[in-house]
């Protein structure tokens, strides 16, 4: 007997609700109306409502997946600090670091690949590459930095630089890459950075790899050392 009161309470609750929606449809005027004599019912059935949960309950169930799912990417997926500094949800990977040739005291051309994710949040707009300290420093020509599209330079489309910064006075084995468009996330880009020659001594050299988003004053991310072993001499 309890639970058949209960189950024609269940069905008056949700025949109440109907009503109440169909009638706010119909009629806006009585909506206040309407609702007031239905939460009546309901509360004597021992249930409560919610004008306005209901609203937005309502609300979000008329957006499709589709348009929720883009609302939920355009909050999470863009990113923005407090203080408007755009950065990178996710950032960047740097997949490879190479020397050709990588004999010592060779003139050489260094690739740096690194591929920007589908959620990274920003563009790719600039690159800075800096030797970390080592028994000999490398020196960067800066005026023939270049940059494509793929996992080896010319493995695809070019990428124009808007300006080249390097070792020219005191910043000795670093050069700061700026693409005239930033590289849009889901893309891999190979830089190739020309040095006069390879160290002197062979062994392991370390790279470090910052990349910066588009935008106004954004905020950079180290994305780790690139390691490039040198062979030849030892001594």
């Amino acid at each position: 007997m309890q639970f058949q009161k209960f189950t024609i309470g269940i069905a008056l609750a949700t025949l109440a609700v109907a009503i109440q929606q169909r009638e706010a449809t119909a009629s806006p005027a009585l909506a206040s109306h309407v609702s007031t004599k239905y939460d009546v019912i309901l509360q004597q059935l021992g249930l409560q409502t919610n004008q306005l949960q209901t609203t937005q309950s309502q609300s979000i169930l008329s957006q499709t997946p589709q348009s929720r799912t883009t609302q939920f990417q355009s909050q999470k997926s863009i990113g923005i600090g407090q203080a408007g500094q755009p950065f990178f949800s996710h950032p960047p990977q740097l997949v490879r670091a190479a020397a050709l040739p990588n004999g010592s005291s060779v003139s050489s051309t260094y690739e740096f690949t690194l591929t920007v994710p589908q959620d990274a949040g920003q563009p790719l707009k600039a690159v800075t590459i800096a030797q970390a300290p080592n028994a000999e420093t490398v020196k960067f020509n800066v005026t023939n930095n270049r940059a494509s599209i793929g996992r080896r330079f010319a493995a695809g489309p070019e990428i124009r630089l808007a300006s080249v910064r390097g070792d020219q006075s005191t910043n000795l084995g670093e050069a700061t890459v700026v693409f005239n468009q930033p590289v849009l996330p889901g893309n891999t880009v190979t830089l190739s950075l020309p040095v006069q020659k390879n160290p002197h001594s062979s062994g392991v050299y370390l790279f470090g790899v910052t990349a910066y988003p588009d935008g106004k004053n954004g905020l950079g991310q180290f994305l780790g050392y690139g390691r490039i072993n040198f062979y030849g001499n030892s001594n």
